[in-house]
């Protein structure tokens, strides 16, 4: 991988797009100081991934965009790209050349590009490592860089042996492992209290499995019992139902005949409800006839009111289009005047236009004369320039100087005062009570490690309790839910007995006639307690009757009557019932919306039988007496009906006391749930805060590690400072003689400079003349603009002028058309108003005249209907006596259906109950009669209800059991078994990365060792070279390989053996380029920059440095910044950079025997 182009563009001074070519492998940048020659290092750099503003010489990032000059705007975006030369790069075997890009905008977004594709920062650097490139890496040495690489610490040095040695890779990965077994060692941690945790939780899901089971037999047991209860009780009903189809039967028999001798008097009276029938459609047609002729009456009245406000209306339009008219014209004339008015001032602006348009034409030639003087000018400007710019190099040569003198100067005062702060710096007891506070320190830390496991605990148990809790709470859901589903059950066989008790059978004769949600008798009474069934006994099948309001309406539909019973009540004709005295009435005990007095009627109560037996002789002959327990007595007969079974009226009050009791579970339910809902999300923030706990006492771990790290450097720290103190008295006397000599350079570089400075100021005068006549012709450029800049905007605002005269011009023409065609409109609308009002006019009298006969009519027809209504109401007196007498043969209708009706109730219920309990048993998949024939002869109901209240108190005694345990306990073994799996994956996966980690170290270990001692020799073979003989080799700092820093001892010729801190800057220079040199021995870098690092050495040396540059670069790639004429001849290429224009840099081309010229000048 070789350089063979670096591409700048917007980078500091570089802000046109620059590419330096590197066609060898000695490459030389030259040109005066500060002409942007060190931007080159720095874009490489940056390139690269250099991530701090100050490595690259600013205050920020976006400081690498160029910000501007007297002359230029700054610019929103730098990019650098490096392009190299693909030869030893497995990853991009296709590729010819590898391009590294980097853009930065002023927003603060950095873009990565490798060939062309967008990537990540990380990608670059990993491209790199291993290299020896890098942005902080060894191949690149910028200035003071060989001073901060001599005066490095022990460990920034390790690092360039680490980059040579290509263990930085190593490194990297090793981090990236220690990393993830951290967060697996966090993920074993968690994943033992989930453990835990899962095993209490299956030790108890086990207990409850075992009762569930239990419960499960028990359950079995107690519904075959159930079962066998039902097919005893369905026997019972099956044997009462064919008792009471008996009865119906005879009963059925004797109210045949009663019927038909009520149709038969029905016949005799038909003849007479025909003639009140002819009447009353008589009466209806005159009511007909004289409602048509109010409705025409109305209407008339209407009509006429219609055409007077008409004529108002037609009135008023007229009045506002006259007005209308009268206002159009005036606006005409108004148009007219101002259109004469615009087109005189139009004719006069056209003529001042083209005057304007001559003077523009005037000022542009002026322009053009004074811009030519101006170019002239400029021509004798640069001539001068190039002929002024021999002496001001010679000068900015001999400044170079100067500034390298004073450089060193300053740096040798620096380092003195850096020196003299290290000495104060190196402080034996400072540094001993930096150790007493760490060592309280990590006894605070220990303190604040107790703490943190003991609140671990405090969270742990905590949450044990929490799970406790929510376990109890899920338990008392469960059992109202149970409960819930119990009460369900009931109520739903409730209604089913309930609609089948209220005759819900006939839904689609129901529908048809819009009936279908018509309340039932039974669901609108409320019955005092404890009389329900006494009411029930005397309404009986009545109950089930529909409340219609009225019957009339059903005349139609009740000549084709559903199959079956069917009873009506009506609600609108309910007659008031009646107060009576002697003794207290069945209808005092029932409450509903309508009078029950046609139902009701003479039916007293007693409160025992004896009662009823005292009040019977007192009791008119259509009266009766009835008591609580359903006994009813007349004057001369007694009916019982006794049954165990709740009655409608009681059935219908407790699915009322069920649906309350739902209402109210549900409720419960809901707020439990909630409640357990609460308690979940607070057992989960508390394991939360368990978590929290466990990664605070983890923090504080490896707060208490770092800080006993500090401790032991530290330590090691205090037996270096004794050995630092004694070499940096003797590094001051060498640095003090070396200013001594500077200062003799400096006095002759100042003198060439003044030689040169004179010749300059000689120039001076003629720079001045020739400035003074570039402000004359600028000048006179700048007034022949602005004169022509005001003819051209006069000649503007007077095209404006005429365009907005011809648009007024235009806006008028189209005004005056528009009111004029406005006028003749309103004239049209004018006589079309005109001719409506003489029209409307005729039709008004001739619906006054129409009004008149119609009321005429009106009295007329009020007589006709007066006659009508008397002849209906004659008849309909006779038809009163006729239905007395037919009510009386009803009567005895009536009570024959009542008896059938009762017995067929009866018979219906029992089939209900039958039926009901034959549906519950095919949902439990028993047969009544299989059941029948298993269970012994002597089976009743009282002995079956005790064996199954003694299975449900063994289930009782189980308390609440949870159903779901046995499932949730395979679930839970499932999910621990899987935990353990994974805890032993993870355990496996951590030693494998255990294993990864000395793998790594040992590998660590054994490239350093085998790079420093390759180093050493290198360096064993370089430092005489660049010295002329003496030695230097590399020595560790500690006893740790894998920490261990490095430092370099030196001896030149004639000299003992010191620390590199204790040689002259020269030798520290020669000593730092040694190393770099033996480095690049070893793991030579694609390329090497170096920028200025001969600038401290003499000519000698510098001779030795070139040698042995040249003698490299048969492997190495040099890319080399310097104002050293001997380093300058080895360069095959030159790359000149000057800033001839300030603030920008630019390349130019360079001869070699020029440039050594202009450095011996």
């Amino acid at each position: 991988m070789r350089l063979s182009k670096l591409k700048l563009t917007g980078f500091k001074s570089f802000v046109d797009p620059t590419t330096l070519s590197f066609p060898s492998n000695k490459v030389g940048i030259v040109g005066p100081n500060g002409c942007g020659k060190s931007n080159v290092i720095d874009a490489v750099r940056w390139v690269m991934g250099e991530s701090s503003a100050k490595q690259l010489r600013g205050a920020a990032m976006s400081d690498v965009i160029f910000n501007g000059s007297r002359t230029r705007k700054a610019i929103d975006q730098a990019s650098i790209e490096l392009v190299f030369e693909n030869v030893n790069i497995p990853q991009y075997p296709d590729n010819s050349e590898i391009a590294v890009k980097r853009q930065l905008s002023r927003n603060g977004q950095s873009v990565y590009f490798l060939n062309g594709v967008r990537c990540r920062r990380k990608d670059i650097t990993d491209l790199f490592l291993g290299t020896g490139l890098g942005p902080r890496s060894y191949a690149i040495i910028e200035q003071g860089m060989i001073s901060r690489l001599i005066e490095a610490k022990p460990e920034e040095l390790r690092v360039f042996l680490e980059e040579a040695a290509g263990i930085s890779k190593y490194k990297e990965r090793r981090k990236e492992t220690e990393q993830r077994m951290h967060h697996t060692r966090e993920n074993i941690a968690r994943l033992d209290d989930v453990r835990n945790e899962l095993e209490k939780q299956l030790n108890k899901l086990k207990r409850q499995a075992k009762q569930a089971e239990k419960f499960q037999e028990l359950k079995k047991s107690g519904a075959l019992l159930k079962a066998q209860l039902q097919a005893i009780r369905w026997h019972t009903l099956d044997t009462a139902v064919q008792a009471h189809q008996q009865t119906i039967d005879e009963q059925s028999t004797v109210l045949e005949t009663d019927s038909k001798a009520l149709q038969d008097f029905d016949s005799t009276h038909k003849e007479q409800r025909k003639a009140q029938s002819i009447a009353q459609n008589t009466l209806n047609e005159v009511q007909a006839r004289f409602y048509e002729i109010e409705s025409e009456i109305t209407r008339l009245e209407q009509s006429i009111q219609h055409a007077n406000d008409r004529r108002e209306q037609l009135e008023g339009d007229l009045e506002q289009i006259q007005t209308n008219w009268e206002e159009s014209q005036r606006t005409l004339k108004s148009d007219q005047q101002q259109l004469a008015t615009l087109e005189s001032q139009t004719q006069e602006t056209e003529a001042d236009l083209r005057l304007k348009e001559e003077g523009e034409t005037l000022a542009v030639q002026s322009q053009r004369d004074a811009d030519e003087q101006l170019q002239d000018w400029q021509s004798t400007w640069d001539e001068f320039n190039q002929r002024a710019a021999e002496p001001t190099q010679r000068a900015q040569v001999e400044r170079t100087r100067m500034e390298n003198i004073e450089q060193r100067l300053e740096q040798n005062k620096q380092r003195l005062f850096r020196l003299e702060e290290q000495g104060k710096d190196l402080d034996i007891k400072a540094l001993e009570q930096a150790l007493t506070l760490l060592t309280a320190e990590i006894t605070t830390v220990k303190a604040s490690l107790e703490e943190g496991e003991a609140t671990l605990k405090t969270h742990q148990a905590a949450v044990l309790n929490l799970r406790e809790l929510t376990q109890q709470q899920s338990s008392e859901l469960q059992e109202h839910q149970s409960t819930l589903h119990k009460l369900s059950g009931r109520l739903s066989s409730l209604e089913t007995l309930q609609e089948a008790a209220l005759g819900k059978n006939d839904a689609a004769w129901l529908q048809a006639q819009g009936l279908e949600n018509a309340p039932r008798l039974a669901q609108s009474l409320q019955v005092e307690t404890g009389w329900e069934r006494a009411v029930e006994i005397v309404l009986g099948q009545r109950l089930q009757a529909l409340c219609v309001e009225e019957l009339a309406t059903l005349q139609t539909a009740l000549e084709n009557p559903p199959l079956g019973e069917l009873a009506l009540f009506e609600t609108k004709k309910c007659p008031s019932q009646g107060q009576e005295q002697r003794s207290q009435l069945l209808l005092e005990k029932v409450q509903a919306p309508w009078a029950l007095s046609s139902l009701l009627a003479g039916v007293r109560v007693a409160d025992t039988l004896a009662d009823a037996y005292q009040l019977r002789d007192k009791l008119a002959a259509h009266e009766s007496v009835i008591i609580p327990q359903g006994l009813w007595l007349g004057t001369n007969w007694l009916q019982s009906q006794q049954s165990t079974d709740k009655g409608t009226l009681a059935r219908e009050q407790e699915i009322n006391d069920i649906t309350a009791q739902l209402a109210h579970l549900d409720e419960t339910v809901q707020t439990l749930s909630k409640s357990l809902e609460t308690q979940r999300t607070t057992l989960q923030e508390q394991e939360n805060q368990r978590e929290q706990a466990q990664l605070h006492v983890n923090e504080i771990r490896q707060q208490l590690s770092q800080l006993e790290s500090q401790q032991a450097g530290k330590e090691a720290r205090l037996e270096h400072i004794k050995a630092q103190l004694q070499r940096i008295v003797e590094e001051r006397a060498e640095l003090n003689e070396q200013n001594n000599q500077d200062k003799q350079d400096l006095q002759t570089t100042s003198d060439k400079l003044h030689a040169a400075l004179e010749e300059m100021d000689r120039l001076a005068d003629e720079r001045e003349e020739l400035s003074r006549q570039r402000d004359l012709y600028k000048e006179t450029l700048e007034q022949a603009n602005e004169a022509w800049q005001a003819a051209k905007d006069d000649r503007h605002k007077s095209e404006i002028r005429v365009e907005s005269l011809r648009t007024d011009h235009a806006r008028l023409l189209q005004g005056i058309e528009r009111q004029k065609a406005q006028l003749e409109q309103l004239n049209e609308q004018r006589y079309e108003l005109q001719k409506n009002l003489e029209k409307n006019a005729v039709p008004l009298e001739s619906l006054q005249k129409e009004l008149a006969d119609y009321q005429h009519k009106r009295s007329e027809a009020e007589e006709g209907l007066t006659q009508a209504k008397q002849t209906v109401a004659h008849l309909e007196t006779s038809l009163g006596d006729y239905e007395g007498e037919r009510k009386r043969l009803e009567s005895r209708c009536n009570e024959l259906r009542t008896v059938i009706e009762k017995a067929r109730l009866e018979c219906q219920a029992n089939e209900v109950r039958r039926q009901t309990l034959e549906e519950e048993l095919a949902k439990t998949e028993y047969s009544p009669i299989a059941l029948l024939g298993d269970l012994p002869e002597y089976a009743d109901e009282a002995s079956w209800e005790a064996q199954i209240e003694a299975v449900e108190r063994k289930l009782e005694g189980l308390g609440s059991v949870n159903m779901a345990a046995l499932e949730e306990y395979e679930e839970e073994l499932k999910r621990k078994n899987e935990l353990d799996s994974q805890a032993e994956d993870i355990n496996n996966a951590l030693k494998s990365l255990e294993t990864a980690i000395k793998n790594l170290d040992r590998e660590i270990r054994t490239r350093f060792k085998d790079t420093l001692d390759k180093v050493n020799k290198f360096l064993q073979s370089m430092f005489p070279r660049l010295f002329g003989g003496g030695e230097a080799s590399l020595q560790l700092v500690g006893e740790d390989i894998l920490k261990a820093g490095v430092t370099i001892m030196a001896r030149p010729p004639g000299k003992r053996n010191s620390h590199i801190h204790l040689l002259s800057g020269g030798e520290k220079a020669l000593t730092a380029i040694a190393l770099v040199f033996a480095i690049f021995e070893l793991n030579p870098a694609p390329f090497c920059m170096l920028d200025e690092v001969d600038a401290p050495l003499d000519d000698s040396n510098v001779g030795r440095f070139c040698t042995l540059v040249k003698a490299m670069s048969e492997r190495v790639q040099f890319i080399i910044i310097s104002h050293n004429k001997m380093t300058m001849e080895i360069a095959d290429q030159l790359i000149g950079v000057t800033m001839q224009e300030a603030g920008v840099s630019r390349l130019v081309a360079v001869d070699l025997d020029m440039a050594a010229d202009m450095v011996n000048a």
